[in-house]
């Protein structure tokens, strides 16, 4: 495993409820009950369990801060550290991409951010060996039995995404995914009975040849974050069967 970040850990404190997307409550060791910032908009239902273990670090206060605490990540019965902060999702590709011993592109030229493509943006826009590849960045938080879904509600702009990089690589140019797989998994499969048109979209990319890269991310009790290099193997197109 490359560590890739530190995060800063203050506190291991018992999740209570999220009375709405953006904020949870929490109570700490000390029996203090605080209200913590939630960055991610998913629902989170299979990891923020009432009396289950989360970590949190103390924000960065500003005039525009209503709450003092962030939510970073959840930790799973089997004590797993889950990540389901997404303002580090960025960093984390970042970090991938930029480094070519553990990119899927290798060594590049060059890794730009927030680039343009028509009327909307992509995450990346990599340039290897004077050739482009366009690549979208997705963070995968929720595993069933070692099988890693997305997304964990519909996503219309998932969808814009695939639909976008399938035009790319149907007028020449590489195109990609990388999925962060934030809980240990084995199988990556998108998640039918939520998003069916994405889950199809997924499939007809990958036909068509847009390249799907799924990363282990490991993340510790001390707020280390580790790069893993296991495989991580895609289910094969079975359809809308469950």
């Amino acid at each position: 495993m490359k560590k890739l970040l530190d995060i800063q850990i203050d506190e291991i404190g018992t999740f209570l409820e999220r009375p709405n997307r953006f904020i949870s409550h929490i109570r700490l060791d000390s029996g203090e009950e605080i209200i913590a910032h939630v960055h991610d908009t998913g629902r989170l239902t299979e990891l923020l369990i009432p009396g289950s273990k989360v970590m949190i670090r103390r924000a960065k206060m500003d005039g525009k801060r209503k709450t003092q605490w962030d939510l970073i990540a959840s930790i799973t019965e089997d004590n797993q550290c889950v990540l389901i902060n997404a303002s580090f999702q960025r960093r984390i590709a970042d970090k991938i991409l930029n480094d070519e011993s553990i990119s899927p592109f290798g060594k590049c030229e060059k890794v730009k951010a927030e680039v343009k493509y028509g009327k909307s943006r992509l995450d990346y826009l990599i340039e290897k060996d004077n050739k482009n590849i366009w690549l979208e960045s997705k963070g995968v938080s929720l595993s069933r039995n070692r099988r890693a879904t997305f997304p964990a509600s519909p996503s219309t702009r998932a969808c814009k995404h695939l639909q976008e990089l399938m035009c790319i690589k149907e007028n020449g140019e590489r195109a990609g995914v990388i999925l962060l797989i934030f809980r240990e998994s084995d199988i990556f499969e998108p998640m039918w009975e939520v998003d069916k048109k994405f889950s199809k979209l997924f499939y007809e990319a990958m036909d068509k040849g847009v390249e799907i890269y799924p990363i282990q991310i490991v993340l510790n009790k001390k707020g280390e974050l580790f790069y893993s290099d296991k495989k991580i193997l895609i289910e094969e197109n079975k359809g809308d069967t469950k």
